[in-house]
């Protein structure tokens, strides 16, 4: 069986004497996803395999014997561009191979943050990080300066534009052509370029409302006079369940004084179950609120959260004063606030 899948379709077909056909409305330029029914039986999991489509035209897959991994395609040019520039980055793969052979990839697999060595690790792993940014960074303003009017660049540029300073981001905007700016892709660069300019430090937080999981509706304005940790998390993400016990034992060692979290859940229609059951799990006892709309999240949207976890640091007046500050970071932050 094999299945394909976008933004807003799923489909399926099965595979009959190692051919299969699969036609789908074509609604727009997108990346369309497959994957195997039985790879995904064979190997433990699914690894699905992408194609950048722009026209409404035929693509020919041919299938490796080794899976959809070893494909060649044909007819689909906007893909071939994409998988160039894709194919000369594997700057994370690089980042662990530099951190593995300074400490050993063993060492890092067990690595806690109790362990003396964790704070050089992660001093490590941001500078790293930080360079292979501005390295990709700098990739993705030649790629699109090569090719203005391809989908491929303004496909790249929403999805890396987080990584991006943001007046080189909009400035990178400007310079793609107009025929895909008008996609929703196109919308959704202006929609982060629009929340980089409203979340950046020194601005004030924009004030948002949702329901708490009483169905009261709470706005973010009302927790003024307080420090206050707006947290984007969700019951179904590993990296946020992992970064709670941080958030409790910040919030335990700090509410006293002054500071608190609001929670918002980027939980899944239908979901709240889940969501209240990773409150009680993780004994998260500050405010939560959630439209249980999933990446649609009203208030994600307006911070342009493309990932989680993300956080955004409010003083008392509620201007942001640092994002994206996790562990012992946050607690560090937290000790100069209260402690000067």
């Amino acid at each position: 069986m094999m299945v394909i899948y976008t933004r807003d379709l799923t489909d399926s077909v099965k595979v009959t004497d190692g051919t299969f056909t699969l036609s789908a409305p074509y609604k727009g330029p997108a990346m369309y996803y497959f994957y195997s029914k039985y790879e995904a039986k064979r190997d433990g999991g699914y690894s699905p395999f992408s194609i950048l489509v722009n026209s409404p035209a035929p693509v020919d897959i041919n299938v490796g014997a080794e899976g959809l991994a070893k494909s060649v395609i044909g007819n689909a040019p906007e893909n071939k561009l994409y998988h160039e520039f894709s194919k000369a980055g594997g700057g994370q793969q690089k980042i662990m191979d530099q951190l593995n052979t300074k400490y050993g990839a063993d060492f890092l697999k067990t690595l806690t943050e109790k362990d003396p060595k964790y704070k050089e690790v992660m001093s490590d792993y941001k500078e790293l990080a930080s360079a292979n940014d501005a390295l990709e960074a700098s990739r993705l303003a030649s790629f699109i300066k090569a090719n203005p009017n391809s989908f491929t660049a303004i496909f790249l540029l929403n999805n890396m534009i987080s990584s991006v300073p943001m007046n080189k981001g909009e400035a990178l905007y400007q310079l793609l052509g107009a025929n895909y700016k008008k996609t929703s892709y196109g919308a959704d660069i202006k929609r982060k370029i629009n929340a980089a300019k409203i979340t950046a430090i020194g601005k004030i937080a924009p004030d948002f409302e949702q329901a708490d999981t009483s169905g009261n509706m709470v706005k973010l304005s009302s927790l003024r006079g307080q420090y206050v940790l707006v947290d984007f998390w969700a019951s179904w993400c590993g990296p946020c369940r992992a970064e709670n016990p941080n958030v409790v034992k910040a919030y335990q060692q700090y509410h006293d004084k002054g500071f608190t979290v609001l929670g918002v859940s980027l939980d899944q229609p239908g979901k709240k179950d889940a969501w209240l059951k990773a409150i009680h799990q993780d004994q998260l006892t500050w405010t939560q609120v959630s439209d249980l709309l999933f990446w649609n999240n009203a208030a994600a949207r307006l911070y342009g959260v493309q990932a989680i976890p993300q956080n955004f640091l409010l003083d008392k007046e509620g201007k942001i004063i640092s994002t994206n500050i996790k562990g012992e970071e946050l607690n560090t932050k937290l000790a100069e606030i209260f402690h000067k």
